[in-house]
């Protein structure tokens, strides 16, 4: 005796909910949202059980129990990472915090790629914001640890991208979005690294450079690297075209600050040469990277991060 006995229906009746149930299947394909996309998929479990258990098409109903819960499972971790990242998105970094430490990364945030990917943008901003502090001052040295914070932070913003891109399930403008963060991660930890290096010759030249020629290059760099910090906290066309002249081809000048040198120079001492040339070669570097993370920056490349939170998400469903 079969545990679920069909009702009697007319043909035109019982082929009514299979449409209505194929329907959905069909709509969920055409989802750009997670989120849709498991409502729409419930929606379709509900018609396939109830159009089963009418025409007594039993494999199809024991699919879409099992099918059912599943789903509400997806959609109660989707709602719980759009909770979390709204908690995050709304949080206010602490200036106090342990830069190495990543603040807005949540793993329970990867259940929905558009809240995990502007985790991961506004962790990235951290990293960007500590471009100025590489530049060693006057009075005292840039601390090193302050790049070995930014590698190992930008290590967590790498992880975290890598494990979102291999959990799948993202449209076309997110993986884009995530590419695009990708290219910034690698821009970001190159420009630490240079500025590392020239922090360090700087400061441990071993021939004596001129006092002008440190000073221009402090003052110089220290402005286009607080444009590109102000351009990546609010990505406007303004800050980015700003930010794009300031970085543009930069050869000519860095040849003319040589020949000078070079002239006032009365030796043929090759380690006082070859330490200008280090420190400007190093200069153009970094101001070819902000460039290139200028561009980074600009609209159409990749989503801009939200200025505001997104709403509070609705409560989450009992399952």
């Amino acid at each position: 005796m079969s545990l679920v006995r069909p009702l009697v229906l007319t043909g035109w009746e019982r082929d009514i909910a299979g449409y209505v149930a194929a329907s959905l299947v069909f709509a969920t394909f055409s989802m750009k949202s997670m989120l849709r996309l498991r409502i729409v998929a419930i929606c379709s479990n509900f018609a396939f059980i109830y159009y089963a258990a009418l025409a007594g098409v039993y494999p199809v109903l024991i699919l879409h129990i099992c099918l059912l819960p599943m789903n509400l499972t997806r959609l109660r971790q989707i709602l719980r990472a759009r909770t979390e990242g709204y908690r995050l998105l709304t949080k206010t970094a602490d200036p106090g915090a342990d830069f190495a430490k990543p603040i807005f990364l949540s793993p329970a945030a990867l259940a929905d790629p558009a809240t995990a990917l502007s985790l991961a943008e506004r962790e990235q901003l951290r990293v960007a914001c500590q471009l100025a502090a590489r530049l060693p001052s006057t009075e005292a040295p840039a601390p090193a640890s302050t790049g070995r914070a930014a590698a190992l932070l930008l290590d967590a913003i790498d992880q975290f991208l890598a494990t979102l891109a291999g959990r799948g399930g993202l449209t076309a403008p997110q993986t884009a979005h995530l590419s695009g963060l990708q290219s910034r991660n690698e821009v970001l930890r190159a420009l630490h690294e240079t500025l590392g290096d020239l922090a360090a010759t700087l400061t441990n030249a071993l021939a004596p450079l001129p006092d002008w020629l440190a000073s221009t290059l402090r003052e110089g760099l220290g402005t286009i690297l607080l444009i590109a910090e102000h351009a990546a906290s609010s990505p406007t066309a303004e800050d980015i075209n700003l930010l794009l002249r300031m970085t543009s081809d930069r050869g000519p000048q860095v040849e003319k600050i040589r020949t000078r040198v070079m002239a006032t120079r009365t030796d043929d001492d090759t380690t006082s040469h070859r330490a200008v040339y280090i420190i400007t070669a190093l200069y153009e570097r970094t101001v070819w990277l902000l460039q290139r993370y200028a561009k980074l920056l600009e609209p159409g490349v990749i989503a801009p991060l939200q200025s505001s939170p997104p709403a509070p998400p609705p409560p989450l469903p009992a399952v």
